[in-house]
């Protein structure tokens, strides 16, 4: 990403991209076919998905790729109610995203609410369409099965840590990274510091479909 004063570019190998009011991280593919990245201009937000711009809204979130390019999905903000934009279709969020997931193929996608209680606390849960996990303080970055919707992600509430995979969670004290699926779906790893090693720790992944 090049700046020129205060309006941004994002350039992918050597060849520059227009220039915006202002630009966010760019994120690729696995298979490096595909970058997309928000930007901003005349005080409208929007994803650029390579050389294609996406509909405008209020605000907008760092996008989501599948691995091979072929899916893009973020949540936008417009007239202050939050919506999951992917496929070309827009649900209706019931609050705030953190982030936005999605599956290696583009097939899943999912969210991370954040509520905000009157005490000053807050509280995330990972979504899916019709599904909403428990709260939890902080939650890592979601991941799906490579071979399915199920959910796994890294959880801490309090002093607690967890790995959730599915609807089912597992305390993990000394978990260190967020978990990742084994390329059969079968099995959900994640590292844990053992003493000064730092150990990698196998879970059996419980299926929800």
């Amino acid at each position: 990403m090049r700046k020129k004063g205060q309006r941004g570019r994002v350039v992918v190998n050597d060849r520059e991209g227009p220039e915006f009011d202002s630009v966010g991280q760019p994120f690729l593919s696995a298979d490096g076919s595909v970058v997309a990245y928000w930007a901003e201009r005349n005080d409208e937000h929007f994803i650029r998905i390579g050389d294609r711009e996406e509909p405008a809204f209020d605000f907008v979130t760092d996008p989501a790729v599948s691995a091979d390019g072929s899916a893009v999905a973020y949540a936008a903000s417009q007239n202050s109610r939050w919506f999951l934009v992917a496929g070309g279709q827009k649900i209706l969020l019931g609050g705030l995203p953190a982030m936005v997931f999605i599956s290696g193929d583009g097939r899943h996608v999912g969210w991370v609410d954040r509520e905000f209680h009157p005490d000053g606390g807050s509280k995330m849960r990972v979504a899916v369409p019709g599904k909403t996990g428990e709260p939890f303080g902080i939650v890592g970055r979601p991941v799906f099965s490579p071979t399915g919707p199920t959910v796994a992600y890294a959880a801490d509430e309090g002093e607690r840590r967890f790995v959730v995979i599915g609807t089912r969670r597992i305390e993990t004290p000394h978990r260190v990274s967020d978990p990742v699926f084994s390329p059969d779906g079968r099995r959900v790893g994640y590292g844990a510091r053992i003493g000064r090693e730092i150990w990698w720790k196998v879970l059996e992944a419980d299926s929800d479909h």
